[in-house]
Formats: C-alpha cells, structure tokens, sequence
C-alpha cells in the first residue's frame, strides 16, 4: 500500500525508501491494533516531527493521528486536523481516504464521509471513488443522489450492474414516498427496467433481473403480475428455496384475491409438507375468505358452495391426520385454528351453526393433542393461542380432562432419566394458570404448589433444562404474588430459588437473567451474574434496558459509562455489518434483501436505548471524567444537529424474561411498553437538553463562535431545558410507582429526580448566566444576588440530601430498602457536579468578557465588600460549593 501512496502523491520513491517509511509507521498500526492509543499518538509525533520531509505520507500520518484522538475521546482535536486537510481540490490516496472515513465514522459524523467523497470526485473521478460515494449515499438514505451516481458511473464505465443500482435506487425512493412512488417513481424503474433487459438480456447465472422486476410489481401492488411472474420458469433464478417460492406465489394469488386458485394450490402441497403451518394458513384464510363472499348471498345454492368448502376442509384435516399419525404437529393446531377463524362466519350459514360434526369436539382435540405433544416444549404455546376462544365451560372441561390424563401420567411407571411426569407438571401448572386457576387459589393452596414445585426442582437427578424451567416457572408465579399482593416474603424467597439454581445449574440463563431483574439496585451482584452469563455482543440488546440505568442511579458512574460505551458499540457495529452486506448486496446483484436490510440498518441508528446511552455517557463524562473545560464544552454540546426525539424507535426485547401467559399480562405489557419508553425518551431529553444548554454557557467563550449566534443558542437551549422540564414535572408526579412487572426495565426514577429540586437548581445557575452575559454585554456590573453566596447554595443543597428515618426494631423492612437513599443521593451528586461545571463555565464568561465592564466598583457595593464576596467578579468553585458537601 506504501507504493500507492507514493503513486498517488507523485513521489519516485525506491524499494528502500519504502522499506524505511513501512518500518515508520509499523508501531502506529500495532498500536492502534492492540487499542493502545496513547502509544499510537506519541508515534505519530515521532514520525511528523523527526521524518518532516516524508511528505508522501504526511497527510497519512496526520490523519492516523486524528484518528488516534478520536479514540482517545478528543474529537475536538481531531477535527482540528481533518477539517485543515479535508478540503476541496485536494488529492487523497485510497488509505488516506479510508483513514479518514474512520475518523468520521468513530466519532459519529458519517455525513462528513458524504462530503468528503463529494469533494474527491471532483479531483478524482475514479470508479473506486464513486462507488465509495454511492455507498456514502445508501448508508444516509440520500436515495436521489445515489441514483444520480448510478447512472453516472453506467455512462462512464458502460457496466450494467451500475444501471441497475439506480433503478434499485427509485425503489427506495418509491419506499419513502409511497404516493410518489406509484405515480412516477416506480413506472419509471418499471420503464428502464424493461429497456436495458431489451437491450442486453437476463444475466446468465444472475438474478438481478428478476429481483428488480419483482420489487417492482410489489412495490406497484400488481398482485396478478407478481403470481404470474413466480410461476415463470426463469424465476427459478430468485435466491429462495422452490417452496419459499411457491408459498410466495400463493400469497401473490391471497392478495389479488384469488381465492380457490390460491387454496387448490394449497392443497396440493400440503399434501407432500404437512407440518407446514404457512401453507395451513392460506388454506384456512383462502376458505375463510370464500365463504364470507358466499354467505351474503340470497341463492340457496352459494350457500350450499359454502357448506361444501367447509366440508372439504374437515375432509382434508382428517386425510392429512391419517398419513401423519401424529409425526407432524400442525394437522393437529389445525382444527383448534378451524374453531377459532371459521366459527363466527358458521352460524351465518343453516344447518353450520356447530362445526364440531366437522372439525371434532375442540376440547377433546386438544386433549389428545397434549397426550401425544406434551414433552415437546412448544406444546403450551401451540395451545394458549387458543385459550381465549374457549367458552368457560369449554375451559372447565379441558382442566378435569388434563386432571385426569395428570392422574394416568402419575400412576405410570417411569424409567430411569425419564422426566415425562416433570414436563406433564409444567405444562398442566402452565394450562391452569393460563384459564384463571390459580386466581381461586386460598393462600395455603399456593404454599403447597410451591412446596410441591421445590420438591421437583430438588429432586436427585434432575435435568438442568427440566430444573431451569421448573424454577422460572416457580418465579414467575412468585413475582406475581409480590406485584399484586406487595408480598416481600415471597420477593425473597424468589431471591433464594433463584440463588439456588443459578449456582447449581450451568446452562439454564433464565435464572441469572430473573435476578438480574430482581437485584434492581444491587450493582455488585448484577456485575457478578453478568459476568457469568458469558454475553455475546449482540445479546446486549436484550440486557441493555435491564441494566441501563442502574449503574447511574447507584452512583457508579464510571460502570455507567462503560456498560452504555458496550451496548453503544453494539449498535454501531450492527448497523456497520449492516451497510457491509448492503454495499455486498449491490455489488453481487442481490436487491431483494436491501429494503429489509437498510430498514433493519434504521432501527440500529435510530435506536432510543442507543440514544440514551450516548446522551447519559456525555452527560456523566463532562460532569465526572473530564477535567478541561473546554473539553467539557465540545462534549456537552455534542452533535451540532439536535436530536429529533419523535424519530426514535423502541428496540427493547422483553421476551427475556419468561412466562406471560396470564390472561391479562399482555394488556399489562403494552401498556408497561409505552410508558417505560415515554419515560426513556424523556429523561434522555433532560439530559441532553440539560448537557446542551450547560455546553452553550461555554461556548459563549469560544474564539471560534460567531457572538451573536453563541448567545442566541444559549438563550434557546436554556428555555428548551426548562420547558422539558416543566413537562416532566408535569407528566411524573412525585407518587408514580414504577412498574412491577418481571418484563419491565429497571427504573428509571425520572419522577424523583424532577422533583428532588435538583434540576431546578441547575436551571437557576443557567438563567444567571443567561442574565450574567447580558449584563457584561452592556458593560454594567452584576449584582451579587445573581449568583448568591456559599451559605445560600449549601442551604439549597442539603434540602437533596434526605437522611432514611430511623427503624423502629423489629420493623419489617421491604426489599432493598436503601436503594432509595442511594438513588437520591447519586442525582444529588449529580446536581452539585453539575453546578460545579456551570460555575466554572460562568468564570470562564466573566474572564472573557470582563472587558466590556468599567474597573469602577458599582456604588450599590459597600466599600467594606471584600472581593471575596463579590463571587460573580470572580467566580470559584471552591469558594462557592461547601467544603462538608
């Protein structure tokens, strides 16, 4: 690569010479290899100061050193040196190029790759650089500009592969625009799709073709076309199985309403895959939506067509059942999903009022199901999504039949490391408490079903798998008990199960992950289960919202930051690997897959828990790690662009924790989901808008700043902190109880924070230094109110800090019964950190524009007055917070 750079800056250097630049640069690259990033700078140095003459690779190396800070975390530096070298006219080798992509992209400014390719074409409008552009284009969504390059590099190169990428282009385009879309945009694709096929054929041994014209009969909703096209000999081509392709050509048919075609196709291949629940589905819906037609109609013989579609479909189920013999599970969930789907639309027609003649008595289905299905699993989940379609009697009459099959389970001998009578337990425990069982339940009728479940989860011999699911299921019923009835006596006696199992059983997670839950305040033993969960990068996700804000509420910040800077990276290189197979897909032809693809790649950048993450890690840093102020001021202002809450999707899975299948848990769930998201996003805006609104303070100080835009911005950002404030404390009353639920994140406690007082008092320090620099501005003197004294911000302080009451002995203490003190007293840390950086930042203001004043003391200023009182002339931070505090 050294030859290319010499190449490229026109340098004539010998085999020697580049043997001695490679042998420069070496330590950089190990450095930067083994992420010791501090030992990659001072190289950098040695290399720019003692080889100055080396100008075949200066501009490498000083972007290398860039690239270096922004590791280090000085972005500011950084951009220093790539905004002075990253400028229009200018030629970069490839390495330099893509050095400086990694600078942008570390430090998360990906629309300056944009421009900087944009730039380089202009100098170089090689084929590397323009399909470099055209991938900086997908990576933004600038559609129409990628479109633009497309067509570009096809006119210049005469590559058909590039015309495709811009017809690929107006699809996406048309994604964006639905409305555009059919009107222009995807007639046009259409048009030169249609026009270059003409011209140059189908691709031997390709699909691009195909997958183009597809994307472009669906984008149109030509359902009729696209059933047509599937069935095309060519589109064997499609990069999908042959039956993927089929079922795809029956969901074709589904739509343009082709019902009995779209059925008989059906048919036919549920005959050769029974177990095939899609092809099941079309069947039924197919039937389902032939027989409404039928229905509305006054002619006897529709009605009979109805009544033979029905009977045709008993007749099927029975047929597929008599080959299958119980080695396939869904001819068995079939006539639970007749019931369901087919039973309202029956008593339209005569004589059809019951389908039991036709499908079989549901609750004896389902009986013979769980006899012959029991040990696999799913078993429970095939059934419950049938439960709520089941009269009362209906329930009654499955629970005595599942107590008597229980009774035959029980009575049979079981071999040796046979554990059917466990997973008989589980599944019948399952069934009851789904059907409302457990409600009628006395107190002493639960001890004796937990004593029961401890027995089995003890018991000599037990599996891990069975141990882990019996205990999860012992917890859930347990965490339910807690939620309803505040019970703490059953709170920790989950805790001891789960304690049990989680160290006696290696490879059951649930368990770690329930007490990961539970501990919603205990950081030290969250730490210790994390570790032992042995997490993968992309199972962060999952425990990112069960985590997320422990660490900062605990007042463990620096686990804070470096539990947010793990999911953070997570995300980001998710969506890296993202636009990698994206940028692979255009490359190889392969368009079906990029709509999904840059849709999943939107959902990773426009993560909220991501989001949050990056806002607490600037907010934390500035008030606890960072030390220079100026430093402070560029992290606390972050991004120049602010951040467009509502655009924020909730990426949080909450299938973690098992068993819902309570009746009303999934109402219970959504409505924990929307809140707990609406809280994310909220206290994730105070932050930011908190972080920004300090960040302008400083910047007001700042050479680089244009005066009347630093003051206009300082203005705006400390209204729009007040104004999410006053929402907050309008939204979050001070008696709002976090969720209870094992599903929900752990809390985030915004209620107690807006109404601690602290966030006021952060506010109050803003608006004097609004009213502080426009006092200088004029030239006048500040009052000593605006500030005030020591005494008066102690006395404003300790009002934070509320001492626990005293327990009276014998007293019952509920669960974690500190973490309260803990939390008030980290946002408390919180606040006087955050009023330190504020009271530097109004030093910092009174320095610089103390010019602007008269040296004459105001006569309103008592002679006696020691400077030392006058804090706002010369502002110290040691002076003005108490030394006790």
């Amino acid at each position: 690569f050294l030859q290319d750079i010499s190449n490229s800056t026109g340098s004539n250097m010998s085999k020697a010479e580049l043997a001695i630049l490679e042998r420069r640069l070496r330590p950089i690259y190990d450095s930067l290899d083994s992420q010791n990033y501090k030992k990659a700078l001072a190289e950098c140095e040695k290399v720019l100061k003692k080889h100055p003459a080396t100008t075949a690779a200066k501009s490498y190396v000083q972007v290398l050193k860039a690239l270096t800070l922004v590791r280090l975390d000085k972005v500011a530096d950084a951009m220093e040196i790539t905004d002075a070298l990253d400028v229009a006219g200018v030629h970069h080798d490839e390495f330099t190029l893509q050095a400086f992509v990694h600078c942008y992209r570390d430090s998360n400014q990906h629309m300056k790759v944009v421009s900087l390719y944009e730039k380089i074409i202009q100098v170089d409008p090689s084929e590397n650089n323009l399909t470099q552009l055209f991938m900086a284009y997908s990576r933004e969504r600038m559609y129409k500009e990628q479109q633009k390059i497309g067509l570009r590099l096809y006119k210049d190169l005469n590559v058909t592969t590039y015309y495709y990428w811009s017809v690929m282009s107006l699809i996406l385009q048309a994604k964006e625009n639905p409305e555009l879309g059919k009107k222009m945009l995807l007639p046009l694709a259409e048009k030169m799709c249609e026009t270059q096929i003409a011209k140059t054929g189908y691709t031997e041994g390709a699909s691009a073709e195909l997958e183009l014209e597809l994307l472009i009969l669906e984008g149109q909703e030509k359902w009729k076309e696209c059933a047509e096209f599937v069935d095309r000999g060519e589109a064997a081509a499609l990069p999908m199985a042959p039956y993927n392709l089929v079922e795809k050509g029956m969901a074709y048919l589904m739509k343009d309403e082709q019902y009995a075609k779209a059925s008989e196709l059906a048919v036919g291949v549920v005959e050769n895959m029974p177990d095939n629940w899609n092809i099941w589905k079309i069947i039924i819906s197919a039937t389902l939506s032939q027989v409404e037609k039928l229905v509305g109609s006054e002619n006897e013989e529709d009605i009979e067509s109805a009544r033979l579609l029905i009977k045709a479909l008993g007749d099927l189920i029975v047929r597929i059942q008599s080959k299958s013999e119980f080695k396939h599970r869904a001819p068995y969930i079939v006539p639970f999903f007749a019931h369901m789907k087919l039973g309202e639309i029956s008593r339209k027609i005569p004589g059809m009022e019951d389908l039991t003649p036709i499908f079989g008595d549901k609750v004896k289905k389902m009986l013979l199901y769980v006899e012959k299905f029991y040990t696999k699993p799913v078993c429970f989940a095939d059934l419950q999504l049938y439960f709520k379609d089941m009269t009362d009697e209906q329930k009654q009459e499955f629970l005595k039949g599942l107590t008597s099959w229980m009774s035959g389970i029980s009575a049979a001998e079981q071999a040796e490391g046979d554990e059917s009578k466990v997973w008989a337990i589980i599944l019948m425990e399952r069934c009851r408490r789904a059907l409302g069982e457990y409600d009628k339940m006395t107190a002493d009728d639960h001890r004796s079903l937990f004593q029961q479940f401890i027995a089995q989860i003890a018991a000599k011999g037990r599996s891990e798998h069975a141990q882990g699911v019996l205990c999860n299921f012992t917890t859930a019923h347990l965490w339910d008990a807690y939620r309803k009835e505040n019970d703490a006596e059953k709170f920790y006696e989950m805790i001891l199960l789960l304690e049990f199992v989680a160290t006696t059983n290696r490879t059951d997670p649930m368990c770690k992950l329930g007490l990961v839950r539970a501990y919603s305040g205990a950081t030290g033993r969250i730490s210790a289960l994390v570790k032992t969960l042995d997490i993968k990068a992309i199972q962060l996700d999952t425990m990112g919202h069960m985590t997320f804000p422990i660490y900062e509420t605990s007042g463990r910040f620096n686990l804070a930051i470096i539990n947010n800077t793990q999911l953070t990276m997570m995300y980001e290189q998710a969506e890296k690997e993202i636009q990698d197979c994206i940028a692979q897909s255009y490359r190889n032809g392969k368009f079906t897959a990029i709509p999904r693809m840059a849709a999943a790649s939107q959902k990773m950048r426009l993560s909220a828990q991501k989001t949050a993450c990056e806002v607490m890690n600037r907010y934390l840093s500035s008030l606890f790690v960072l030390d220079d102020i100026d430093q402070i001021t560029v992290t606390l202002w972050g991004d120049e662009d602010p951040i467009d809450w509502k655009q924020l999707i909730d990426t949080r899975d909450f299938t973690v924790i098992p068993y819902t299948e309570t009746s009303d848990y999934e109402n219970l769930l959504e409505d924990m989901k929307k809140r707990t998201f609406q809280e994310l996003i909220d206290i994730s805006e105070l932050r930011s808008t908190m972080c920004r609104a300090l960040g302008a303070v400083g910047r007001v100080t700042h050479d680089n700043m244009e005066p009347r835009l630093a003051r206009l911005q300082l203005k705006m950002t400390v209204m729009e902190y007040k104004n999410h404030l006053e929402h907050c404390c309008k939204e979050y009353p001070s008696f709002l109880i976090p969720s209870k639920l094992a599903q929900s994140p752990a809390p985030q406690h915004l209620a107690q924070w807006v109404h601690s007082g602290g966030p006021q008092m952060i506010l109050e320090y803003l608006e004097a230094a609004v009213k502080l620099v426009d006092i200088l501005d004029s030239g006048e003197h500040p009052d000593i109110s605006l500030v005030g004294t020591r005494t008066e911000m102690a006395k404003k302080l300790i009002k934070l800090i509320e001492v626990p009451p005293r327990r009276e002995e014998g007293e019952k203490l509920p669960p974690f019964w500190m973490v309260d003190s803990i939390i008030k007293s980290s946002r408390a840390l919180q606040t006087i950190a955050a009023i330190q950086v504020v009271l530097r930042l109004i030093e910092k203001v009174v320095l610089k524009l103390a010019k602007n004043v008269p040296t004459a003391a105001p006569e309103s200023l008592s002679p006696t007055c020691s400077p030392r009182d006058v804090s706002i002339r010369r502002v110290s931070t040691s002076a003005v917070i108490p030394q006790r505090i």
